[in-house]
């Protein structure tokens, strides 16, 4: 991979952001590094992998917010050799894409129809075969579908009257954290992959964004301690106990994502005024801010160390066989 400062001449033909990037290069299975979308000072948001340190910076989709759209929430596979995310591709609706960590083979795999319905917050299942994600297919609610990585069709896993959304897929078993509002106010719920409700924190947690942890029965979320109040970043177990507040700053502080071994959080935040990328310990100890002043926003990140293998739970590797998804009945729209 090429450093996006090595190719600013390239770059200057095509006007995005004012800074460097060619047609993407390979990524190399070495190193730890972080896949977000991101926009500089009134751009378009696109989809970008960077180091840890933020030092390489390489550029994966060339959208241009005009009749191109623009790009949002990445997540890598669990074998770092996909990327999905979401796009609303020539103003027909955002829908979940597929495409392979050089930007190579980009292709749609949901099949939400053109009428401005929103397919975001794509998340894998352990083996890789399929991807969760919330949408909002009227005249339903918001709820969540799961659909193959080979494309739809789309399968509705929550109920058609409860509003459910930003689902997380636990990485090694066979369980879906998400926020809903099936008891009320919004709350974080727990389901298996097949849409059965398996149980939700306690009511004082509410909250959204949840992030499993890649190994333990534990998620990171953010909440608002006080309505109205800037959220902040909170780790808790799934039964409920040990519930932690990781930061504590008047900005905003949300959207945290684990590091592959589960020892840091990266998390969104505008505390240098600017909506950036950070990495930080569980103590709430900044370690690393990832983006510089070229990234004015960032919509979504994720993280992935191929040094760090993820391990897959028995119940996890049921998910390759995908007769019961048939089996749950017609796609819902």
């Amino acid at each position: 991979m090429k450093p996006v400062a090595a190719r600013a001449n390239r770059l200057a033909l095509i006007g995005l952001l004012g800074f460097a990037c060619s047609t993407p290069w390979a990524w190399a299975l070495d190193g730890a590094r972080i896949v977000f979308a991101g926009a500089g000072a009134g751009g378009t948001s696109n989809i970008y992998v960077t180091t840890l340190d933020g030092g390489e910076l390489e550029q994966l989709t060339f959208q241009d917010g005009g009749q191109s759209g623009w790009s949002s929430d990445p997540a890598w596979s669990p074998d770092g050799r996909q990327i999905a995310f979401s796009s609303n591709r020539n103003w027909v609706g955002q829908r979940i894409y597929v495409m392979d960590a050089d930007a190579g083979a980009q292709r749609l795999i949901s099949d939400g129809e053109d009428n401005g319905n929103y397919d975001g917050f794509p998340t894998w299942s352990p083996r890789g075969n399929a991807v969760a994600f919330s949408s909002t297919r009227w005249p339903n609610a918001h709820g969540v579908y799961v659909t193959d990585v080979q494309g739809g069709p789309d399968t509705r896993l929550t109920d058609l009257d409860t509003y459910a959304f930003r689902p997380s897929w636990r990485p090694v078993g066979n369980a879906i954290a998400y926020s809903s509002s099936r008891t009320g106010g919004h709350a974080i719920h727990f389901m298996d992959g097949r849409g059965r409700h398996t149980g939700q924190l306690p009511d004082h947690v509410g909250g959204g964004s949840a992030a499993w942890h890649p190994r333990e029965n534990a998620i990171a979320f953010m909440k608002s301690d006080v309505e109205g109040a800037m959220p902040d970043i909170y780790t808790i177990n799934t039964d409920g106990s040990d519930e932690r507040r990781i930061t504590k700053h008047l900005a905003w502080d949300g959207n945290p994502c684990w590091s592959p071994d589960g020892t840091q959080i990266v998390f969104e935040s505008t505390r240098d005024d600017s909506q950036g990328l950070f990495i930080m310990d569980l103590d709430g100890r900044i370690v690393q801010k990832v983006t510089d002043e070229r990234i004015a926003s960032v919509n979504g990140a994720s993280w992935f160390d191929p040094d760090v293998p993820r391990s897959v739970s028995p119940i996890g590797r049921r998910t390759t066989t995908w007769g019961w998804l048939k089996r749950l009945g017609a796609p819902a729209r």
